[in-house]
């Protein structure tokens, strides 16, 4: 029976390429040309093409649905502050800390903390999740 960690981090990296934020620019209908227009970009506060701050998020969803808790895991609630900007091609990871855990309901709660591959902190936040009904403490 798996076991409920507390403290315990979990981490996922990987690299947005233009491809993935074209894709998702598609699939949101977010075509704001911070994302996808260099020369627009370039006259941005970032000078540069971002990420878009959701996919930032979507790192979280790959662990708490695959690594921990894994399979069976449902995402409750996530609060994120987006401290820093993501560019295309950075270098990005993802790490969930548990921080609390309800036995009877079976939710823990996660920090949630993005960093680029120079140790930058670009989001911050905090997320629930329901734990399969296997977990024990």
């Amino acid at each position: 029976m798996p076991k409920v960690t507390l403290n315990s981090t979990h981490e996922f990296t990987k690299t947005f390429h233009a491809e993935d934020v074209a894709l998702f620019a598609g699939l949101s209908q977010d075509d704001n040309p911070i994302h996808l227009d260099e020369a627009y970009a370039k006259d941005t506060v970032f000078k540069a093409r971002v990420v878009h701050g959701v996919l930032l998020l979507s790192m979280f969803s790959k662990i708490f649905g695959t690594i921990y808790p894994g399979q069976g895991g449902i995402y409750m609630s996530q609060s994120a502050e987006f401290l820093r900007p993501a560019y295309i091609g950075d270098e990005l990871t993802a790490k969930a800390t548990l921080t609390s855990f309800e036995d009877k309901k079976k939710q823990g709660v996660f920090s949630c903390q993005a960093f680029n591959s120079r140790g930058k902190l670009l989001l911050n936040g905090e997320a629930k999740i329901l734990f399969p009904k296997a977990f024990e403490v």
